[in-house]
């Protein structure tokens, strides 16, 4: 029940959630009656204030201007990783679940982005020999196996021996990616871990990994979505930027949630 009230109002305080919030309450506002004159004239100029934060907030998210104030500090301080230059440790590549498909035509697919993840994974554990770790669960009321299953498989159609490859199945955020790694991998004696998850979800990661791991943790971003070189269609509204924006929303939402973690 918790994991669908948190995405629940999740979804209302990101976009588009947020903007059929905003649409909701105008439209309250607009069909009010019983109000004085003056009333009705306050209630006509928030109504107007209203809409144009609404169309300027549409506005910045879907263009690229949201991405420069909400993507770009995300991934700025995650440089790709060169894992050869490290130290001898006995260490463990950590693959953070991104998601998956269920009920396609083919079943259960991984979404993008944790495709994303797993390559850069697999180039890690082939420059370095490292132990891979995938992480993530079953949400509740879905049947089939974990997305940390479905993450071996990939890796093992791969190549990779799955003896390598160690699998937590219980995890359904970041907090408990962190948790449940953290305590596995203390246990068999492992002192450095190298997080691999989506450059935006970078910050929150690390942040959920400090709390639990207190040895060595190295960044290993994929899956960039900042672009410096742009054009002049990148400030007229489009779905990738739009796509993007609420991406680093949540990112932005989880990292001040996760700020009373302990």
């Amino acid at each position: 029940m918790v994991y669908y009230i948190r995405n629940i109002i999740a979804s209302l305080l990101l976009p588009p959630g947020l903007f059929f919030v905003l649409v909701a309450i105008l439209v309250l506002l607009n069909f009010k009656k019983g109000i004085s004159y003056s009333a009705q004239r306050n209630k006509k100029r928030y109504i107007s204030l209203g809409l144009i934060f609404l169309l300027f907030s549409v506005y910045i998210f879907s263009t690229y201007f949201g991405e420069l104030m909400l993507v770009k500090p995300l991934e700025d301080n995650y440089a790709p990783l060169d894992i050869k230059g490290l130290s001898e440790e006995k260490s463990a590549i950590v693959i953070l679940g991104g998601g998956i498909k269920r009920g396609t035509l083919r079943g259960e697919e991984i979404e993008f982005k944790t495709l994303s993840r797993l390559y850069e994974g697999l180039k890690l554990y082939q420059n370095s020999g490292y132990e891979l770790v995938v992480t993530g669960g079953t949400p509740p009321g879905m049947s089939g196996i974990s997305e940390a299953e479905i993450m071996r498989d990939v890796l093992v159609d791969f190549g990779v021996d799955s003896e390598h490859i160690m699998v937590e199945d219980k995890a359904l955020t970041t907090w408990l990616n962190a948790v449940n790694t953290t305590g596995i991998l203390e246990g068999l004696g492992y002192r450095r871990i190298i997080l691999v998850t989506d450059a935006i979800h970078m910050s929150r990661s690390l942040s959920s990994f400090q709390k639990n791991w207190k040895y060595e943790l190295i960044a290993a971003p994929a899956n960039y979505l900042w672009e410096d070189r742009i054009n002049i269609l990148d400030f007229f509204p489009n779905g990738n930027s739009l796509e993007n924006n609420i991406k680093a929303m949540h990112e932005w939402l989880g990292l001040i949630w996760y700020l009373f973690k302990r």
